[in-house]
């Protein structure tokens, strides 16, 4: 696995939370880029979600910190 940081001098203008949909999971990662890659790349080995289900980590505006998010669908009961 390849860690490579993105820039930071692109810092989205705002960041909206996906719209409210109650058949749907929104997963939120917030940390060290490193920190939220790992997470992610964890997720996929356990079979939860696959990677290219994230968006592409993106700085907060805060030192160091980003944010990916996945949304997934949730299974009904019995299925």
């Amino acid at each position: 696995m390849v860690n490579q940081t993105p820039r930071e001098g692109n810092l989205p203008d705002t960041f909206t939370l996906p719209s409210y949909q109650p058949n749907r999971l929104t997963h939120i990662l917030v940390g060290d880029y490193a920190a939220v890659l790992e997470a992610i790349n964890r997720m996929e080995v356990l079979r939860y979600c696959a990677r290219v289900a994230w968006i592409e980590p993106m700085p907060t505006g805060r030192s160091g910190e980003y944010i990916s998010v996945m949304t997934r669908r949730l299974n009904p009961l019995g299925e």
